[in-house]
């Protein structure tokens, strides 16, 4: 049986030069010869990065080279599965398993294109049958898995993981699985149950606790979840993910400067240091600490220069921090980076507005509305712009033409409209529009007073709010 190319590793560092050797092969400028398995990684390179042109050309080269090789052939009808040539492909698959009968990939494969047509029940026989030949095949019983969701079969695919653990309860990718299903199908309770008898059976098994903690937050529990680190901690204190973890239950706690502790712990070591300085930059904003977040928001990005996220929220701080000029600059780079991101075109509109840039600030906020029409602060900061710029009028239109885009009734409308008709006096349609608000969410009133603090003291919101109160 040929190798899986799996079966070898080679760093992004080793396959960037391997694709630099096979292009100078392919242009005639230099003759490298490869062994089947370094061919294998660079077709799969290309598979990963859907460059089916580039994967084409390598496979018809390697398998010149070595023709009877199972792996380039198992990569071979890969391709033609990404390429949408699936009847191809299922006929390639069915030949090779009866030259190969004990190639556990390729029964892989043929269930894909199965699965591909939705004939499930075949795609599970035919792993099954694959699984008497390797049990333990994680690739295999990941596809097995998949296609028991599909036909709504949860318990089998959950039973499958549970036979893994049974054999080896140190078997971390069949933990992580079995979570995994627990948590896609909504069985969260069923998962804290099977966790909380894993870890009384196991009590060393740091990856138990690890995942019986991560359980508990998804269930809105970060209490529990910092006692389940914690044992994880205990049983390898050097398991920084757990740490990380404990981290950011601490911060849904509010117990932000222990957090913050925890952040720092696992930033000096290598391997989260970018996810820590970009949660460090979290926690720091929630204390309104701005300065030290954005420090470890750019310290995220220098870890990372693509994070979005740690961009955005830099961003944020810098406006935050009365630096409108250089927060616009790194909202503009997330926008190079991603234009549909309604978020980033969000924030940018309102540090323009803020500074008296309004016509830019729509242009932002209509940029933010075209991402996601159901931003309705994009919606309300659209119509305030429209007030400064062009009055009153234009402000209102904006918010009738909100409504009509909303999906759902926004009492956040009504009461911005119940604002700005008050404060030029049309008092019935302000009144009309105040009690809709109240209808429909009375407690968001004092948006109202957000919006425009001298009618706090106009007395016939008073009057009416009060109204509400005692009926």
């Amino acid at each position: 049986m040929g190798n899986d190319s799996s079966d070898f590793y080679y760093s992004d560092e080793e396959i960037s030069k391997l694709i630099e050797r096979y292009r100078s092969t392919i242009a005639g400028d230099e003759v490298y010869f490869f062994e089947p398995e370094e061919l294998e990684a660079i077709i799969d390179a290309f598979l990963k990065e859907d460059d089916l042109s580039n994967s084409c050309e390598a496979i018809d080269y390697g398998l010149k080279m070595y023709p009877g090789n199972e792996g380039l052939q198992i990569l071979n009808i890969h391709y033609h599965i990404l390429d949408n040539k699936i009847d191809s492909a299922e006929r390639m698959a069915n030949q090779f398993i009866e030259q190969y009968p004990e190639n556990v990939e390729a029964y892989i494969v043929l269930a894909s294109v199965y699965s591909e047509r939705d004939k499930h029940d075949d795609a599970v026989e035919l792993l099954e049958k694959a699984r008497e030949m390797d049990p333990d095949s994680e690739q295999l019983v990941t596809a097995l898995s998949m296609e028991y969701q599909m036909l709504g079969l949860n318990k089998k695919a959950i039973g499958l993981y549970m036979s893994m653990l049974e054999r080896d309860s140190e078997d971390e990718f069949a933990l992580n699985e079995l979570v995994f299903v627990y948590e896609l199908t909504g069985a969260i309770e069923e998962a804290i149950v099977f966790l909380l008898k894993f870890t009384d059976e196991h009590p060393f098994n740091q990856h138990g606790w690890f995942q019986l903690a991560n359980v508990y937050n998804l269930n809105n529990q970060p209490d529990k979840a910092v006692d389940a680190y914690e044992f994880a901690l205990a049983a390898d204190a050097s398991f920084l993910p757990a740490l990380f973890g404990k981290g950011h239950s601490l911060l849904f706690l509010g117990d932000i400067h222990r957090a913050i502790d925890c952040f720092r712990e696992v930033a000096e070591h290598d391997g989260l240091k970018s996810e820590s300085y970009f949660s460090l930059g979290e926690a720091f904003s929630q204390l309104n600490n701005y300065g030290s977040a954005a420090d470890n928001y750019m310290k995220c990005l220098n870890e990372n220069s693509f994070n979005n996220e740690a961009r955005i929220g830099l961003a944020n701080s810098l406006y935050m921090l009365g630096l409108d000029n250089e927060a616009i600059e790194q909202t503009d780079k997330v926008i190079l980076n991603d234009s549909e991101r309604t978020d980033v075109y969000q924030l940018k509109g309102t540090i323009l507005m803020n500074t008296d840039r309004y016509s830019e600030a729509i242009a932002e906020f209509r940029n933010a509305i075209r991402c996601d029409k159901d931003n309705l602060l994009a919606w309300l900061d659209l119509s305030e712009a429209h007030h400064f710029l062009t009055g009153t009028e234009e402000a209102l239109a904006i918010l009738e033409e909100a409504q009509k885009a909303q999906e759902d009734e926004s009492a956040l409308i009504y009461y911005r409209k119940a604002a700005i008709l008050f404060e030029t006096g049309e008092n019935q349609q302000a009144v009309s529009e105040l009690m809709n608000g109240l209808t429909a969410r009375f407690e968001l009133y004092t948006s109202i007073f957000d919006y425009n603090k001298s009618l706090e003291e106009n007395e016939i919101i008073i009057e009416i709010v009060s109204l509400f109160l005692n009926q």
